[in-house]
């Protein structure tokens, strides 16, 4: 059935209702301001007009009443509310987190309004702008806005820069700098562009030995009496300039030791005394002093170099041995610092004990126990290794599977160097400490009655901060080998009937190459509007394919080919995860979410090997339908296998979408309002497998939709969610059945059964 239009008229009704509301708490006398428009007359190019406008909008204060498609949506709230008499209760403690008082016309002051924006013109560079307003008031007097009217005039370009300061060498160094000035001829004049070359030219010098220079010395003075709409830009310095900060130092010693606490604890150590690129190190036999010499940019003779400090001191604490890093500065005389570098080291081991209770949304349910062992400085030199093992028991406790389970167990061991591994040397290119990362694991899996299966993981690989928000992992080896043993004889008449399962549940190996890249804007957490981007590519199978081809190993019976009588994979497969973390308030978030996943199999693969695969429903996926349960595309497993915990058909595409509004509740329990969107699909069509392919002009069409609320506990250390989801559109119904919504019987057990699902996770969705 089609979704009814009837909701679209009750929520129209509502808007309609509460938006004649609106002004029902503004005081006689006064009125309610609805916000400030902008009428700007300018010969000026339109993009920069846009940008000098956004300037313009922060200088508006207050700002009016929050909306959303000109409702009012938090006014209305709170006028639906009533005014709280007390500053206490359940009314003002609703009509605070959710509702807004109005905003009155009263408090908005014209003249400074009008001070603010054309100081704002003025530091764009259009000296001669003009504001004027008018105020706006409706027919009732009720509201009232401003509309501001400017007259840019034209923007002032830079005509002559000239650096007008007695010093040569500081001279010298701002002209060996100048392509990366931001103060040059033919740009227009910015206060915004001044202030970044003012911190410019100070990083300058104070990578090149002026340790204690300020950037407040420097000054710009502008002249605009020359060409018309021309100025020519001088730079000075105070005449309060110290002459201490002109002086430039030179590093006399540099000295890296370990605090006394840690020296007096290790007694039994002898401490030795090393010199590497005439850097003297106070270590003992716990630390290779090779291993941290190569992270001290800092070296005697050289001018002292901030970069360098701010180099040495993160790369030092990136190799995650030390509590913390401390470096003093010491004058020795006028001209010559002394480096002292203070490191406080963690403890070398710890073992960590981690037991968790799994339930899935297919009714399984089980515990789980990770075990680990780390050692943070295994060759003495950052290397950390860890040792795990891991294992997990799940079982359907009611249901068509009760008395059915599955467990796996197997050990984990990675080995992590704080260095790049290669037969050439990387320089440093960032203030993160590069990793080389070996990995290796090994896990037995059991479905009782059904089969066994064992597989082992390896791969090496390399990872990398290009900046705080960019992170980059690039795995040129990465091995997968999986076997199947003891299929049982349902199950194996399973597989004969279903060719496309059967290809899934065989011996495999998989080996490839592997690159992430994540761009991660939640490290900066005052930013209002974050984003998070995260791209992989895998790529598998050639470098076996050619191999195949020199060796000539036989195929299997299917026209498979192998390598040591084993099927090899052969895909590429790329996918983007893309989020967007919007603060509406400083408690409330709008977070929504786009995954697109496209796996090519191709040579030896006619679909991505199931580990490999992309699945949608579950937790932190479709919460309205069960884990892995969607697609591929209108394709639905026959009724004796929907409720199976294991036979998942996945696909090579990937389309989901999830949105969700994120809101306080009391103390620390949050909710969240939600709704899911996605599906899988085949590349290839299989007649086995009926609806299953990927269609673009389809796609929309047989996308699966769910909807819900949820309950979080914030514990600050974790969070415990409870997403409470139905689903609003099931792509398997015929076309014109699948919107649900109206089918909806909250009355009927059964259909609760079916429809209503609880997701009990850790942590947010995304």
């Amino acid at each position: 059935m089609t979704l009814s239009s009837r909701y679209i008229y009750i929520l129209l009704l509502i808007g309609a209702c509460i938006g004649c509301t609106s002004t029902k708490y503004v005081p006689d006398g006064d009125s309610l301001y609805t916000g400030a428009t902008f009428d700007i007359q300018s010969n000026e190019p339109k993009r920069f007009i846009k940008s000098v406008q956004t300037d313009l909008e922060a200088q508006l204060k207050p700002k009016p009443n929050t909306s959303i498609f000109g409702w009012r949506i938090k006014l209305s709230i709170y006028n639906a509310l009533g005014k709280p008499k007390k500053q206490k209760g359940l009314k003002y403690n609703l009509s605070r987190k959710f509702g807004q008082a109005p905003v009155l016309f009263s408090s908005v002051n014209t003249s400074l309004t009008q001070k603010a924006l054309s100081a704002a013109l003025f530091n764009r560079g259009l000296f001669d702008a003009q504001v004027s307003y008018d105020i706006v008031t409706s027919k009732n007097k009720k509201k009232t806005s401003i509309v501001y009217q400017i007259k840019t005039g034209p923007s002032y370009r830079i005509d002559t820069y000239a650096v007008r300061i007695k010093d040569t060498a500081i001279v010298n160094l701002i002209n060996n700098n100048a392509d990366k000035s931001r103060v040059k001829k033919g740009r227009r004049y910015s206060l915004e562009r001044l202030r970044t070359e003012r911190e410019h030219i100070d990083e300058v010098l104070k990578n090149n030995g002026y340790f204690h220079f300020n950037p407040e010395y420097l000054v710009f003075e502008a002249d605009t009496s020359g060409t018309r709409s021309s100025v020519a830009m001088r730079l000075k310095l105070k005449p309060q300039t110290t002459e201490k900060s002109l002086r430039r130092y030179t590093m006399s010693g540099v000295y890296v030791l370990l605090d006394s606490t840690y020296t007096a604890k290790h007694f039994i150590h002898k401490t030795d005394t090393v010199m590497i690129d005439s850097v003297v190190l106070y270590l003992n036999h716990d630390f290779k002093a090779k291993s941290i010499a190569q992270y001290v940019y800092l070296k005697p003779n050289d001018y002292y170099s901030r970069e360098n400090y701010q180099l040495t001191l993160s790369r030092l604490m990136g190799m995650n041995l030390f509590k913390y890093v401390d470096i003093d500065i010491v004058e020795k005389d006028s001209t010559h610092l002394d480096i002292f570098i203070h490191l406080s080291p963690l403890p070398k081991r710890s073992v960590s004990i981690e037991v968790d209770l799994v339930s899935k949304s297919n009714n399984f349910i089980g515990p789980g126990m990770n075990l680990n062992y780390t050692d943070k400085n295994y060759f003495k030199g950052g290397e950390k290794l860890s040792l795990g093992f891991h294992g997990s028991v799940e079982t359907q406790l009611n249901g068509q599977f009760k008395g059915l389970y599955t467990y796996e167990f197997g050990p984990q061991l990675s080995l992590t160097f704080p260095r790049f591994i290669l037969p050439f040397k990387v320089p440093a290119s960032s203030l993160f400490t590069p990793s080389t990362i070996i990995s290796t694991s090994y896990t037995f899996l059991k479905r009782v009655n059904y089969f066994e299966m064992r597989s082992l993981q390896i791969s090496y690989g390399y990872k990398w901060k290009e900046s705080l928000p960019i992170e980059h992992y690039l795995r040129p080896i990465n091995i997968n080998f999986f076997n199947i043993t003891n299929i049982s004889t349902d199950f194996n008449t399973l597989l004969l009937q279903n060719p496309a399962l059967r290809r899934r549940y065989e011996d495999q190996l998989i080996v490839g190459i592997m690159y992430s890249y994540t761009y991660n804007q939640q490290v900066f957490p005052k930013k209002k509007n974050q984003i998070y981007f995260n791209g992989n590519i895998d790529i598998s199978g050639n470098t076996l394919s050619a191999i195949n081809k020199l060796a000539g190993s036989p195929e299997k019976p299917d026209g498979s080919k192998t390598i040591n009588g084993i099927a090899y994979a052969q895909y590429a497969k790329f996918d983007i995860d893309v989020r967007n973390y919007h603060k509406v308030t400083r408690q409330t978030v709008f977070a929504s979410r786009l995954i697109l996943g496209w796996g090519i199999p191709y040579g030896n693969s006619t679909a991505l090997p199931f580990v490999k695969g992309f699945f949608s429903g579950g937790a932190n996926s479709l919460r309205a339908f069960p884990v892995n349960s969607v697609g591929p595309g209108t394709y639905r497993l026959p009724d004796s296998l929907q409720s199976s915990f294991f036979i998942q058909q996945g696909g090579d595409i990937k389309v989901e979408w999830s949105a969700e509004y994120r809101f306080p509740i009391v103390s620390i329990i949050k909710g969240a309002l939600f709704v899911d969107a996605g599906n899988v699909w085949l590349y290839k069509n299989n007649d086995l497998i009926p609806g299953a392919q990927f269609k673009l002009e389809k796609a929309f069409t047989e996308l699966a939709v769910g909807g819900g609320f949820g309950l979080r506990a914030d514990l600050s250390f974790f969070i415990i969610r409870l997403d409470l989801a139905t689903p609003i559109r099931k792509p398997w119904l015929e076309e014109g059945e699948r919107w649900v919504l109206d089918d909806a019987k909250l009355g009927s057990g059964e259909w609760r059964r079916q429809n209503i699902i609880l997701n009990i996770a850790i942590g947010y969705p995304f």
